[in-house]
């Protein structure tokens, strides 16, 4: 009996505009590398990567060239073996390249193989949850006035989420500080508050501030050092009482490993088109549980929520608009908790006129 090969890989560049500066970063656009599976029998899947500051370039070359080559003629249960030799031939280029451009592949593997099974992607690969809670994350910027984040995390409550994000760090920490504190006021106790430091914090300023975010019961502290100092949030997460949260900025399992040994951080955040994909989600949130530590993805809840309700770990996904633009559904969102959609394969739909509309090459 002839087993399901993959025999097609193609890659559209799409860029999606955002608008105002979006997040942290201040993006006003999303570079989204789309893929598409196709079978010897038909069937097909999708995947995406995306970048936000630059190097689309790099993703596209790779997605069109080795990965479309290396995946290409392989049987789909023979992924996990194909998905070891493209990460080992692409390892001198770094991680921060090669691993998001395989994501987009893996992905659209995952899909291909649950719409082939006929469930939905967390099904297929075994739920542990039919629902998930989510945090509104997308209506508090550096620049809006204290009356602005009050309404914004107000919007979200009456909505029903019962936690919300708040972005510090492009102030000073005396005024941020301020910031949160009115929120809190206003909102009450019962509100989860994170807050996220999008990398801007000395470690001196870090300590500082997250003892005084300990005082307004703070939920997490996320990425208040660059990403690339671990040796900082190690000192960090022993000086202060806030959990620290890193990860949308780490790839593979190994650099979530480093973290959770030193005690640097007990909130992981893999973003799956960055990280690995689906396949190297699983490992991290493996590694996550032995430690205690949880899982909370980074955007994109369209796709995260299947992977969230397939591990056991995974306390929370995040409502941040990022590609609606070129989606044909939003998730459903209801008091605060999503259910995967059920249809077989990651669930996401795609709007065809939209991504044509918007695509670079």
């Amino acid at each position: 009996m002839s087993r399901p090969t993959i025999t097609g890989l193609s890659t559209s560049w799409v860029r999606v505009p955002l608008g105002a500066g979006r997040g942290g970063s201040g993006a006003t656009q999303v570079d989204l590398l789309h893929v598409t599976l196709t079978d010897d029998e038909g069937a097909t899947g999708t995947g995406f990567t995306y970048a936000l500051t630059g190097g689309a370039e790099a993703l596209y070359a790779l997605l069109t060239g080795l990965i479309k080559e290396k995946a290409e003629g392989t049987e789909l249960d023979a992924w996990p073996r194909r998905w070891h030799e493209i990460a080992a031939a692409t390892r001198r280029l770094g991680k921060g390249v090669a691993l998001p451009a395989l994501s987009a592949a893996d992905i659209a593997v995952w899909d291909l193989r649950a719409r082939r099974a006929g469930l939905p992607l967390y099904r297929f690969i075994g739920a542990h949850t039919d629902t998930v809670p989510v945090y509104g994350s997308g209506r508090s910027t550096h620049a809006m006035s204290v009356e602005e984040l009050i309404e914004g995390s107000r919007t979200y409550v009456a909505e029903g989420y019962d936690a919300v994000k708040l972005r510090v760090g492009a102030r000073r920490a005396e005024e941020d500080v301020a910031r949160v504190r009115a929120v809190r006021e206003a909102l009450g106790d019962d509100l989860r508050i994170m807050v996220d430091c999008n990398e801007r914090l000395d470690l001196p300023t870090a300590v500082w501030l997250g003892r005084r975010l300990d005082d307004l019961g703070v939920y997490w502290m996320e990425e208040p050092l660059p990403a690339d100092d671990l040796a900082g949030h190690a000192q960090l997460a022993t000086r202060q009482g806030v959990p620290i949260a890193v990860g949308e900025h780490l790839h593979g399992r190994h650099e979530f490993a480093h973290y959770l040994r030193e005690g640097a951080a007990s909130v992981l955040q893999p973003d799956v088109p960055l990280c690995g994909g689906v396949t190297e989600w699983l490992r991290i949130s493996a590694v996550a549980e032995v430690f205690g530590a949880v899982l909370t993805p980074h955007f994109l809840p369209e796709l995260h929520v299947n992977l969230a309700a397939a591990v056991p770990n995974c306390a929370y996904i995040e409502h941040f608009p990022l590609i609606d633009e070129v989606l044909a559904e939003t998730l459903p969102i209801s008091g605060g908790v999503a259910a995967p959609p059920d249809r077989p394969g990651h669930g996401m739909l795609w709007d065809t006129a939209a991504l044509d509309r918007l695509r670079h090459a």
